[in-house]
C-alpha cells in the first residue's frame, strides 16, 4: 500500500508519494510442518527443510526456539535453505533474524500424536 498526501494551495494541488512501509517483507517456509509420534510424549523423528526469502540483500540468521545459537547464518544474500533431522516431543518455533536480531518471519514445526500416554507404564505380558 502507498500513502499519499494531497495538500491543496491556492496556486493547485500538490502529490508527494511516501513509500509504505521501510520492513523487508520475508518468507519463511516449513517442510513437513507437522510431525506424529505413535504416543504422547514419545520423540518424534523428522528430516526438515527450511527455505527463506527476503525483497533485500543482507544478513540473516535461522533460529530455533530451544537453541541459543542460531542454527546458520547467511550474508549478503536474499534466500537460503536449511535441511535438517531433528528429534522432538513438543511444538518447536523456527525464526528468521536480520543482523539486529529482529524476527522478520516465523513459523513452527507442530508436534502430534495418535495415542494419549498411557497412565499405567506397567508391562503386562501373559503367556496364556
Amino acid at each position: 500500500m502507498h500513502k499519499f498526501i494531497f495538500t491543496l494551495a491556492f496556486t493547485g494541488i500538490t502529490l508527494v508519494h511516501y513509500p509504505a512501509d521501510a520492513s523487508t517483507p520475508v518468507t519463511l517456509t516449513l517442510s513437513p510442518q507437522q510431525c506424529v509420534a505413535l504416543h504422547q510424549g514419545e520423540y518424534c523423528h523428522s528430516e526438515l527443510t527450511l527455505h527463506w526469502q527476503a525483497d533485500t540483500q543482507g544478513h540473516y540468521c535461522l533460529t530455533q526456539s530451544n537453541r541459543e545459537q542460531p542454527l546458520k547464518c547467511w550474508q549478503k544474500t536474499t534466500a537460503g535453505t536449511l535441511t535438517l533431522a531433528l528429534k522432538f516431543n513438543q511444538n518447536v518455533r523456527f525464526a528468521l533474524q536480520d543482523n539486529q536480531q529482529n524476527t522478520l518471519a516465523s513459523t513452527q514445526l507442530t508436534y502430534a500424536w495418535v495415542y494419549n500416554k498411557s497412565k499405567n507404564t506397567r508391562v503386562r505380558w501373559r503367556m496364556f
